[in-house]
């Protein structure tokens, strides 16, 4: 059977409308797993939305690297349970948001959140199966490449597998949609099969990705901007607790968006089900 072809207009209009139409639900799952996790993660770890000042200009480059380096391992090393929190919320909270999406049986925000919960182990072993196949075609040949080979060489096979990555990111992209949606809770059928789906339609889902993220990127830096500024005037506690407040919107909006077009992705890719082919001839 020939692969569908992604149609980016479609697949965006098909997004707004599930907004729209579950924009309640949505809300609610947004609010638990993304906004509150965020906005504590802002209050507990400012330095998340507020970073130290880089080095000086005229510093050594090796000197102030490590001292990132070593300021973010200790920054991390710090806070990982907070940080350990808030991707597991991410994570139920996508996978339930997604399942909320499906067009099979309209399912309630219990049903989705007992489905997220569910796809959980199978997503974080698909995540690891992917990581590791990521890891030995790109970073293994890289290795061998920059450790044997001279430096233009490296610079040019690191280009080269640069845009593999990119491939191969694309190529994993529904992974979460399969598990969440179509429910195949084998890791391995699930990277299978978001590989299939995206046959023929790899520079599409990149072009539709980049461009969204430009977009909404851009558009989110100038109202955090704009409204980093505003709070900034009032100082103190007043200025800290709305600067994590503006960022842990900000990133929730923009988490729900990218969500939701994945669902819309996979839904136009992999077609209707039989549950939503079953309402259309009642």
């Amino acid at each position: 059977m020939a692969n569908r072809k992604l149609d980016m207009g479609r697949a965006w209009t098909e997004a707004t409308g599930l907004i729209g139409s579950n924009r309640d639900t949505i809300g609610a799952l947004a609010g638990l797993f993304f906004f509150l996790p965020s906005f504590a993660a802002a209050l507990f770890a400012p330095e998340m939305i507020n970073p130290p000042e880089p080095a000086p200009v005229n510093a050594d480059p090796q000197v102030a690297m490590q001292a990132m380096i070593d300021q973010m391992g200790a920054f991390y090393a710090d806070n990982w349970l907070l940080f350990l929190g808030v991707t597991i919320a991410g994570f139920v909270g996508s996978m339930s948001m997604l399942a909320l999406l499906s067009d099979r049986g309209n399912p309630t925000v219990g049903e989705a959140l007992g489905k997220g919960l569910k796809s959980i182990p199978s997503y974080i072993a698909a995540q690891l199966l992917s990581a590791m196949a990521a890891g030995l075609v790109i970073g293994l040949p890289l290795g061998l490449i920059a450790a044997f080979a001279p430096p233009a060489l490296t610079l040019v096979a690191g280009l080269v597998l640069v845009v593999l990555a990119v491939y191969v990111f694309v190529k994993f992209a529904l992974i979460a949609p399969v598990i969440a949606i179509d429910e195949e809770r084998n890791p391995i059928a699930a990277i299978a099969r978001s590989w299939r789906l995206t046959k023929g339609n790899s520079l599409r889902i990149l072009a539709f990705f980049a461009l969204l993220f430009v977009t909404i990127v851009i558009i989110g830096a100038l109202v955090q901007g704009i409204l980093v500024l505003i709070l900034s005037a009032f100082g103190g506690a007043v200025a800290s607790i709305g600067t994590g407040l503006v960022s842990a919107l900000i990133n929730t909006v923009i988490t729900v968006i990218f969500l939701v077009v994945l669902a819309a992705i996979h839904r136009q890719l992999a077609g209707a089900s039989p549950e939503r082919l079953a309402e259309t001839f009642e």
